[in-house]
């Protein structure tokens, strides 16, 4: 079902995967498109869920982390897990967010994760134990289109493909493991999970100008240099080339949707002096900010 207002504190606090309790509600399957300005909620039990914004930014408090969710990102999250959620904005955040009944969530992961003659034999099974990373993740055009056929397709064919699409994607970033030089098992999964920390942090405070590599490894607690060579064997760049690429993607989104000076966007999306973008930019898009600007909106 789609609502268009987030729900009441104490009908969040009674949400279950499994009802087991008097007073529980069971998760259902449910799209959240409302916009705030001001909004705060705690989730002691998710649904799996995932987070998106289609205009804005939201505040997500989990396993410890302080992330920033915006138009180019979205989260996931596992069942059975906490967070804190908090819009504080001057303008309208409109979101997007899923949450998945467990029943629905765990049939769909079993079609996904089973094979065609296990799933022959049994058919009503759901024995999947597969667990999502707890992460950010950068908004494909695929994933985008996605999230605008909600209105076009049954909600059920919606689901499954959203779900679908992350589950791919996971097993995408799962398997940045293997370009982590030599090493055990646990350390790699170890190295893993303290850059899907630093990408975090790296999407949550692109606009910081301030942001330095050297800080970002300190808050992952690795030496400068390990952190470099680590980050670029798992994602294939370094992490100045990664913070730069969501800068430019940020840009050019407030080119198409704002009016806002590029002198402003640049400040707006991190850099420090407003004459950095523009070349950045031409060369990015092989034309100017402002012809950019005029051929988006001829479009529209």
């Amino acid at each position: 079902m789609n609502v268009f207002q987030f729900p009441q504190q104490e009908s969040i606090d009674r949400l279950r995967n499994i009802v087991n309790e008097p007073r529980g509600i069971e998760w259902p399957n449910v799209i959240v498109t409302t916009s705030e300005k001001k909004y705060k909620k705690s989730v002691y039990e998710s649904s799996f869920t995932i987070l998106a914004n289609k205009k804005g930014i939201a505040n997500l408090y989990v396993n410890k982390r302080n992330l920033k969710i915006c138009e180019q990102t979205f989260f996931i999250c596992n069942p059975f897990e906490n967070f804190n959620y908090e819009i504080y904005s001057d303008d309208e955040v409109e979101t997007f967010n899923v949450h998945l009944n467990y029943d629905f969530y765990m049939k769909a992961q079993y079609a996904f994760l089973s094979s065609n003659e296990k799933l022959l034999d049994y058919p009503f099974e759901n024995d999947i134990t597969y667990k999502y990373t707890n992460q950010l993740h950068f908004r494909t055009p695929g994933f985008n289109r996605i999230i605008k056929s909600y209105k076009e397709n049954k909600e059920e064919l919606f689901l499954t493909e959203i779900l679908r699409s992350c589950l791919i994607l996971d097993h995408k970033e799962k398997g940045r493991n293997i370009n982590i030089p030599a090493a055990k098992k646990s350390t790699k999964q170890e190295l893993i999970k303290r850059m899907v920390v630093a990408k975090d942090y790296i999407y949550s405070n692109y606009n910081n100008p301030t942001l330095s590599v050297g800080y970002v490894s300190e808050c992952v607690s690795m030496s400068h240099f390990h952190f470099l060579r680590i980050f670029r064997h798992v994602y294939g760049i370094s992490p100045y080339q990664y913070l730069k690429g969501i800068r430019i993607e940020k840009a050019k989104y407030l080119i198409r949707k704002t009016q806002m000076p590029i002198d402003e966007i640049a400040y707006a999306v991190g850099f420090r002096e407003a004459t950095t973008l523009y070349p950045i930019l031409k060369k990015e898009l092989a034309q100017t900010p402002l012809e950019y600007r005029k051929k988006i909106s001829n479009f529209q």
